[in-house]
């Protein structure tokens, strides 16, 4: 391999992971400011999740039609899209910072993120070659949680210091900076679509992928959303302790999922899906680590956290580099199909979980749930892995 050709992909990867990490932005900051949120704006703590909700829920309706627009348009070209919704949006709420507006901005940057999840993909695998491709994709998954730390490190300081419309004026001006990255160093790679040709069909039974991903997300995604309540509520640790074990194992969980992205590709296309199911049934076994909590303590169940959220992490990785694989022509739509699963995964489960406990006035229930859950997303997997792949 050339040093141009090492130093274009590079250059990809970078710009995908920067890409994603700014798209899922707008997702996490109400989350991190919602004590200043809900005094400025007089809402509540709810109305404030509803932000996050509805962030996410729009980037899931989204993703198939962002699926088709990507094969038309081509990467380039709606990734940057996608950065200047994220600033548009950020720049629009900072302005008129009312309630309304974090909807209205919520829903455009949600539709935003849907584009960057597909274009990121198609660039990843127009430029990456088979063997590297579980890497490339973990490394530019990694944007996400890298997003997440950044921002609950920085924003909730900034806000306090400045004010949370300061926050999204800094926002956008980032967002828009990896835009104009973006289009300048992604090719224009567009598809057979655009010129003319007829788009390749996505392979017969493509739609478990959809399963599989909302199943993956839906059993992983508790872990995420509802481990540092428990440990508050369950095991009385300070919250001050629950944070910073997060905290650590969201950064223990990117070095995890890069470290996995080599071992993927050292193993083969062939291996990529049993490698998700694999990764799946060790995080069934870390959510039997968090219930065990109760009984043992809360060393059992930071063990189980930073176990669940690395194969978590490293199964997403892995996921998207099978998308691909499989649909190797029709890597927008495959990509749409697929995140639409996974973020209606990522909106109803957590939902879910908390109802469960509401009604139980347990978590007892709700961690066994979500152990079933991961057992029957192995299921799903494995049914996905044995869809056809489109001939390259």
């Amino acid at each position: 391999m050339s040093l141009k050709t090492k130093a274009s992909e590079q250059a990809t990867i970078a710009s995908c992971c920067a890409c994603v990490g700014m798209g899922a932005s707008l997702g996490f900051i109400p989350g991190f400011l919602a004590t200043v949120l809900s005094e400025d704006l007089d809402v509540s703590r709810g109305k404030i999740g509803l932000i996050v909700g509805i962030y996410f829920g729009a980037t899931g309706i989204g993703s198939i039609p962002a699926g088709r627009f990507t094969d038309k348009f081509g990467a380039r070209n709606v990734a940057t899209i996608n950065m200047l919704l994220v600033a548009g949006s950020s720049l629009l709420i900072a302005i008129f910072d009312t309630y309304a507006m974090w909807i209205a901005g919520s829903v455009i940057g949600g539709m935003g993120y849907a584009l960057g999840n597909t274009s990121t993909n198609v660039a990843i695998g127009h430029t990456v070659p088979l063997e590297r491709r579980t890497l490339a994709m973990s490394v530019k998954t990694s944007g996400v949680p890298l997003m997440a730390t950044i921002a609950a490190a920085t924003a909730p300081w900034a806000a306090n210091v400045w004010s949370w419309q300061r926050v999204l004026v800094f926002n956008a001006v980032v967002a828009a900076i990896t835009g104009l990255f973006t289009y300048v160093v992604l090719d224009d790679d567009r598809s057979e679509s655009t010129r003319g040709a007829e788009p390749t069909p996505l392979p017969k039974d493509f739609y478990w992928f959809g399963i599989a991903a909302f199943l993956l997300i839906g059993g992983s995604q508790p872990l995420y959303s509802w481990t540092v309540s428990y440990l508050e509520e369950s095991l009385n640790a300070p919250a001050s302790l629950s944070g910073g074990i997060m905290a650590i194992a969201s950064f223990t969980g990117v070095i995890v999922m890069i470290c996995n992205g080599v071992w993927a590709d050292r193993l083969g296309a062939l291996k990529r899906i049993p490698l998700v199911m694999l990764l799946l049934s060790v995080s069934a076994l870390s959510v039997c680590l968090v219930i065990l909590g109760t009984v043992i303590g809360t060393f059992i169940v930071v063990i189980g956290l930073t176990l669940g959220v690395s194969t978590q992490l490293a199964a997403i990785g892995t996921m998207h580099a099978a998308v691909i694989d499989k649909a190797p022509k029709s890597v927008g739509r495959a990509t749409g199909i697929t995140m639409t699963g996974y973020y209606l995964g990522a909106l109803v489960t957590p939902a879910g979980f908390g109802l469960l406990v509401d009604i139980s006035d347990t978590y007892i229930y709700s961690w066994l749930a979500t152990l079933a859950i991961l057992i029957t997303a192995v299921g799903a997997w494995y049914r996905a892995g044995k869809v056809q792949a489109q001939r390259h």
